[in-house]
C-alpha cells in the first residue's frame, strides 16, 4: 500500500501575541505591597536564626518553619552594594536604553538577602564598586503601586523605588556584605 497523500507543509504565524493575566497576591504580600506604598520596606524575620527575608515567605527556608504576621520585620532603605553588571544596551525590538546602565545588588541594612537588579544612579560606572553604601530613591506617594509583585516573584521594588545612589557614606565594612558577593 502506498501513501498517496502529500505533506502538510509548516504553518508559520507571523504576528506578536500577548497574554495577560492576573492572581491575587497572597496576604503576606499584601501587607509587603501596603508597607511599600507607604514607603517602608518590611519582611519576616525567623524566629529561630533570625535571618530576615524580604518580602517575607511565610517561612524561613533554613530553619524550615512558619513565620507570620507576628515575626514581620521593617529594614532600612539604606544599604550595600554587594556586585553590579554595567549593561550596554544592545538594540533590539522593544529596547528602551540608549546609554549603559548598572543593574545592581543591594543588602539593605537589616535584611539577609539581597534586592536583586536595583538601578544605581548618580555614580560614574568606573566609581561604582562593591562595599559603596546607597539610599532609596522613592517615587512620588501618589505614583506608587504593586506592579511588578507577583507571588510567582520576589517582591519587586521597582515600582515604589526609582533607584539607589550613594549615600556619600564611607564604605561598608567587606565582613558585612562579603557572603552577600555572587
Amino acid at each position: 500500500m502506498s501513501d498517496t497523500t502529500t505533506p502538510k507543509e509548516n504553518l508559520v504565524m507571523n504576528h506578536l501575541v500577548s497574554l495577560s493575566y492576573s492572581e491575587e497576591l497572597t496576604p503576606i504580600l499584601e501587607r509587603y505591597v501596603d508597607a511599600l506604598i507607604d514607603g517602608r520596606i518590611v519582611g519576616h524575620r525567623c524566629p529561630q536564626c533570625s535571618r530576615v527575608y524580604v518580602p517575607g515567605k511565610g517561612y524561613c527556608p533554613i530553619c524550615v518553619i512558619e513565620t507570620t504576621d507576628n515575626d514581620e520585620f521593617e529594614v532600612s532603605d539604606h544599604g550595600t552594594v554587594t556586585g553590579f553588571t554595567i549593561i550596554t544596551p544592545v538594540a533590539y525590538y522593544g529596547q528602551t536604553e540608549t546609554e549603559p546602565f548598572v543593574y545592581a545588588s543591594v543588602l539593605l541594612d537589616g535584611s539577609s538577602g539581597n534586592l536583586g537588579g536595583q538601578d544605581i544612579v548618580g555614580v560614574a560606572h568606573d566609581h561604582l564598586h562593591s562595599g559603596m553604601r546607597v539610599r532609596a530613591v522613592w517615587k512620588p506617594p501618589n505614583e506608587r503601586t504593586a506592579e511588578g509583585v507577583s507571588n510567582r516573584g520576589w517582591g519587586s521594588v521597582a515600582s515604589v523605588i526609582d533607584a539607589f545612589e550613594w549615600t556619600g557614606e564611607p564604605d561598608a565594612d567587606r565582613s558585612v556584605y562579603e557572603e552577600h558577593i555572587f
